[in-house]
Formats: C-alpha cells, sequence, structure tokens
C-alpha cells in the first residue's frame, strides 16, 4: 500500500440477506484516498455510502474484495484488532452525536484517552485543547441536556479529535442542524484537516457540506458512478 494511501479498496462486493435471498449493497468499488483529503461519499438514501464508510471504518466487513485502511488488511484482521485501530486512529462523527448523557462535555471528550490509557495530566492538555478548537470552552462542565444540537455535535467533534487521529469518517454530521451551525461545523472540520492534515470522509447528501468538499465520489445504487476532485473556494476561507 503506497505510503500516503488511506484507504484502499479493490473489487468490494457487499451482500446483506434478505430472507432467503441477498441484497447487494456494494457492486465493485475501487476508490483510493491519500493522506489529508477532505472528501465525501455523495449519494441518495440507499446509494450504499454508509455501508462503505461502516466498511471503511471496520465496523462492517466485506463480502468481497480487499480493504486496506492506514496500512491494515482489514479483511485479515481480528474484532479486536479493528477496534484497536479504530481506537488509536480513527474518529467517528454521527448525526445522533451519542453522547453520554451523565457525563459532562469533558467527560464525553475524555473517554478515548481514557480507553487509549493517557494519563490524566495529558488528558486534561488534550482535551481543554480539543474543547477549545471548537469553541465550547464555556460549556465545559455541562451535560448534553444544557447544550443545543450544535454545541452537542461540536462536543462530538472534539470527542473525535482529542486523540487527533489520522483518519476522521462523518456520517452525515449535519443533518440534526440548522444553516448556520453546519457552516459553523464544517469550518471547525476544515480547520483541523488544514491544522493536522487529519483526512476526512463525509457520507453525505447535504448540500451544505458538499458546498466544503475538496473531493466529491458519487455514489448511485452501490456503485461509484462519478468521481470529482474540487477546486473549492470555500475550503480556502
Amino acid at each position: 500500500m503506497e505510503n500516503n494511501s488511506v484507504v484502499k479498496i479493490d473489487n468490494l462486493v457487499k451482500r446483506f440477506p434478505v430472507g432467503g435471498d441477498f441484497f447487494t449493497a456494494l457492486k465493485n468499488v475501487n476508490l483510493n484516498l491519500a493522506k489529508g483529503e477532505f472528501s465525501g461519499l455523495v449519494g441518495p438514501s440507499g446509494s450504499g455510502k454508509t455501508t462503505l464508510l461502516n466498511i471503511i471504518g471496520g465496523l462492517d466487513s466485506p463480502s468481497e474484495g480487499h480493504v486496506s485502511v492506514l496500512g491494515m488488511a482489514l479483511n485479515n484482521t481480528s474484532h479486536g484488532e479493528r477496534a484497536r485501530l479504530r481506537r488509536k486512529s480513527m474518529g467517528f462523527i454521527f448525526q445522533s452525536y451519542n453522547l453520554l448523557p451523565v457525563y459532562s462535555v469533558f467527560e464525553n471528550v475524555e473517554l478515548p484517552l481514557i480507553l487509549n490509557k493517557v494519563n490524566r495530566t495529558e488528558r486534561k492538555k488534550r482535551v481543554t485543547q480539543a474543547i477549545e478548537w471548537v469553541g465550547l470552552s464555556d460549556k465545559i462542565d455541562s451535560r448534553p441536556a444544557q447544550l443545543s444540537g450544535g454545541e452537542c455535535q461540536r462536543t462530538a467533534i472534539a470527542r473525535a479529535i482529542v486523540h487527533q487521529p489520522e483518519l476522521i469518517l462523518a456520517d452525515e454530521p449535519t443533518a440534526n442542524l440548522d444553516a448556520e451551525n453546519s457552516h459553523h461545523i464544517m469550518k471547525i472540520m476544515v480547520g483541523l484537516n488544514k491544522e493536522l492534515s487529519t483526512s476526512f470522509i463525509f457520507a453525505t447528501h447535504d448540500e451544505k457540506i458538499m458546498a466544503y468538499l475538496r473531493r466529491i465520489i458519487h455514489l448511485d445504487d452501490g456503485q461509484i458512478t462519478e468521481d470529482e476532485q474540487i477546486d473549492n473556494p470555500k475550503f480556502g476561507q
């Protein structure tokens, strides 16, 4: 696998059992993503974009084909090895936030570092920095029920970036947000991409996200129909 290649997919097929038959969600997908890309899997509901994102994240397995992520061939790994790769080198952002309601903003963001056995002094430094990144220093002791939707999503982003992963996967991260919050969230992620060279892959059909992407991979009916590089003026703002 090439040194700057974050994701390499060859002839990927994914089937799901439906009744006594199979539904083919992904059909012979080939894809190569380089380090530092700000890219999106774009397509209508049912096009296969979330399935592809889940396979890249090691949350699901291919039926056929070869998938390498951050130098690891996922076809030949155990659940435990994939979990370690996610914990150390990936961040996940979901539309549903997935915050723990009894934990404060600080404690929610701290969780990945506890799982990675980072010492307490270093945890405090990194958590404080991540929360500053997303502009929530004044909410550091608040719980999710005390936050707006935008603040919850910013907390989820801080949790995804606190261990400075090489790859962040985001599934419709602005789905529950208004336009102003959506643009604020995207600008934070553009900043992270530029500052830390973090690679981003979005799964989306939201035009507000597409306006920021530098590469758009179009999916329809489980196949890549177009793969375009975008010279995006918003990315430079």
